[in-house]
């Protein structure tokens, strides 16, 4: 009964030391395969893929947001810019409006006071030319119940002499009409062209009498005026 106890109490004492081994071998060979035994803990990944993927997009937004701003600054520099092109049609559609345009307006009044006197240089010289023309023509035609007289003057060399007179006359002045109404344009273009140009604070003009040495050949001294740009 003893030797049975003893052989009971030997299997019991050795069973759990094989089962402990066994556990150990079976554990060794899991992970000499690579297995992981836990599988109810989840790995966390490295990286958020929704943050790959919205980080590019940000950048994209961005980028668009500062070129859309860029087109619009230089849209509103483009609009606000003062055109050239825009003062010389003005003018040329109607005199003093390109200047007009360049906020000149002291100067319409002279633009138009050289426009009248120059229509009326033109409009004189081709009465007066019209008349004499007429007048000379008369007294050529041989016509006796015709005569050109004009002021007294009947003679019909006198008459050519006052009709070339103002025929060359009225050229002219038909010619500077022109020229006028051709500054007039240039005027408004350059003025249009220097709008945006800032001329500085400090320019300043000073003048001042100095005593001017003759030299040798000229002892006598000379009153001048000595004049200074500064910008």
């Amino acid at each position: 009964m003893i030797l049975a106890t003893k052989k009971h109490l030997s299997l019991c004492l050795l069973l759990p030391f094989l089962l402990c081994c066994s556990v150990s071998l079976f554990s060794q060979d899991i992970d000499s395969l690579g297995l992981d035994t836990t599988t109810k803990t989840m790995v966390k990944p490295r990286f958020n893929t929704g943050d790959t993927i919205a980080k590019p997009a940000m950048v994209m937004d961005s980028t668009k947001a500062k070129v859309d701003s860029a087109v619009t600054a230089t849209a509103s520099v483009k609009k606000k810019r003062h055109s050239p092109l825009k003062a010389a049609l003005f003018s040329m559609a109607l005199p003093g409006l390109g200047q007009g345009y360049n906020k000149k307006y002291w100067k319409i009044p002279i633009v138009y006071a050289g426009l009248g006197g120059l229509g009326y240089a033109v409009y004189y010289t081709a009465s007066n030319f019209t008349t004499y023309r007429n007048a000379y023509r008369l007294q050529i035609d041989e016509d006796p119940n015709t005569y050109g007289q004009i002021d007294g003057v009947d003679d019909a060399a006198t008459l050519k002499s006052y009709r070339d007179y103002y025929k060359r006359y009225l050229d002219i002045s038909a010619i500077c009409t022109g020229v006028w109404y051709a500054l007039n344009i240039v005027d408004a273009a350059v003025d249009a062209h220097l709008f945006e140009w800032n001329m500085k604070d400090d320019l300043n003009v000073s003048w001042r009498p100095v005593m001017i040495n003759g030299g040798y050949n000229y002892p006598q001294a000379a009153v001048g005026v000595n004049i200074r740009l500064g910008f």
